[in-house]
């Protein structure tokens, strides 16, 4: 099967550029390009997700790192831009690799390689996501264990975050962002600019809002709603005549 590419950049001779090598390469196929990274969103949560996106940095309608953390769990990113500076932020966004323009076609194929290699792993049951890392406590040299399938939800407290266990509450110097890096992406999704969500402690999905096992509500941001919709999109069953018309 092929794999899916979808390209977003504000400058059409770069898309072509990349539109080329993807047209060369066998195995992969274009299932879109778009200049303006809002409607590429909306084409996102209108359509299955490409499995690899060439997603610019800098655009003027949506930075590139901002809309990686929206769709990132539902596509493989690959960032293409020509500065330097924005390579600690890429990876933190879990992208899989980061390519400076003028892009040859040698580096882009070692790229996509990364991600069908990535892609083959995840097929045959090879994860680099265990069931539980250690987050480092308040107490010098102290690690507490948090166990995956235990997490609520995550919450934002500025320089820290809450990590809501169904036992107990842990709190860490991390951020939502590398949180979400070592966490299972067809099982949590950031909702909110100060919230990630297990997908099996949610009760019901309400308008601009779900509400949890445990009765507690969070919000759902609008800038998450699309990719959050997207992914559940896999989980929501509707008949035919609720969605015609």
């Amino acid at each position: 099967m092929n794999l899916t590419c979808y390209i977003i950049d504000d400058e059409s001779h770069s898309i072509d550029i990349i539109k080329r090598y993807i047209e060369q390469t066998p195995g992969l196929e274009l299932s879109g390009t778009s200049t303006n990274p809002l409607e590429a969103l909306e084409f996102f949560s209108e359509n299955p997700a490409p499995g690899l996106t060439f997603l610019d940095v800098d655009m003027p309608q949506l930075n590139g790192l901002d809309f990686a953390e929206l769709v990132n769990p539902v596509t493989e990113i690959i960032f293409t831009t020509a500065f330097r500076d924005y390579a600690p932020e890429a990876f933190e966004k879990n992208a899989i690799d980061y390519l400076i323009k003028p892009i040859n076609y040698n580096r882009f194929l070692k790229a996509v390689t990364k991600v069908k290699l990535a892609t083959e792993a995840n097929k045959n049951g090879f994860s680099d996501v265990l069931a539980y890392f250690f987050v480092k406590s308040d107490l010098r040299g102290k690690f507490n264990r948090v166990e995956i399938d235990k997490i609520v939800y995550i919450e934002n407290l500025g320089n820290y975050i809450a990590i809501h266990l169904t036992d107990e509450k842990i709190t860490t110097y991390l951020t939502l962002s590398e949180i979400l890096t070592r966490l299972p992406k067809n099982q949590f999704s950031r909702i909110h600019q100060s919230f990630i969500v297990n997908h099996c402690a949610i009760k019901s999905i309400e308008p601009g809002q779900i509400r949890l096992n445990t009765q507690f509500t969070l919000p759902i941001g609008g800038t998450y709603r699309a990719a959050f919709r997207l992914k559940m999109d896999n989980v929501i069953l509707l008949s035919k005549r609720q969605t015609s018309g």
